[in-house]
């Protein structure tokens, strides 16, 4: 289906509209806010997606759809028109059983939290992981993208950012995997449990290191990250 006409569709358009408006959202949250069976939100999705609109990203038996990046000029110019359209864009209803919110603190946020923050959403079930730095270097390690997508777990809006940039949300669980993240990681809610997990920075090394931290996150961070969740269901 050509670029128009996947959009030539009342559902569709309130689709792209909906997830232009939320952000990233799990299959299933869309499926109830537009109280529609799987089957047919599913066909509508695949359209927007074959026509360059959307991305998706699967994490165990989790779908989670978003506007992809970057859109090119024109599918940029098409979703900023129809955003002015006098449309009853159905409101997010959360059913998703996928609520709990882990935070993986580094200093740069460009090697060991990137990576932790990738593996975590690949490999577990029921989480959304994010990363973030107290000193964030703005961009992201090519051998943490080259070890991220050897293990298809690279997505490419993972990217470099402070804190600041997820103020408005409410973590479960932050994790700093660097001493210097640990001796300044910024306050947060009583209800949010803070630990610290280390490894060697790879920044500067060769592949191999990468492997290795790679490797370590998952033997070491993510079991934390599981005994935890089972500790606060």
């Amino acid at each position: 289906m050509t670029t128009i006409s996947a959009i030539n569709d009342e559902t569709r358009v309130k689709l792209l509209c909906f997830i232009d408006k939320y952000g990233e959202t799990c299959v299933c949250d869309i499926e109830s806010s537009f109280e529609m069976i799987q089957s047919r939100i599913s066909r509508h999705l695949k359209i927007l997606k074959d026509a360059g609109y959307l991305r998706v990203d699967r994490r165990g038996r989790w779908a989670y759809y978003s506007i992809r990046s970057p859109l090119d000029k024109f599918r940029t110019e098409i979703l900023k028109e129809i955003a002015y359209l006098d449309l009853n864009v159905p409101t997010l209803t959360c059913s998703c059983t996928m609520g709990k919110k882990v935070l993986i603190l580094c200093t740069g946020n460009s090697c060991r939290s990137i990576m932790a923050e990738a593996l975590i959403n690949k490999y577990i079930d029921g989480i959304k992981a994010y990363s973030s730095g107290v000193k964030p270097s703005l961009h992201v390690n090519i051998n943490a993208i080259k070890v991220l997508k050897e293990e298809e777990a690279w997505n490419e809006n993972y990217h470099s950012k402070n804190i600041n940039e997820l103020c408005d949300i409410e973590f479960d669980l932050v994790i700093t995997v660097c001493d210097n993240a640990k001796e300044h990681c910024p306050l947060f809610c009583e209800n949010t449990k803070v630990l610290h997990v280390g490894f060697e920075n790879p920044d500067g090394k060769d592949f191999k290191e990468f492997k290795k931290i790679m490797q370590d996150i998952k033997n070491e961070l993510l079991p934390v990250v599981k005994d935890y969740l089972d500790v606060v269901k």
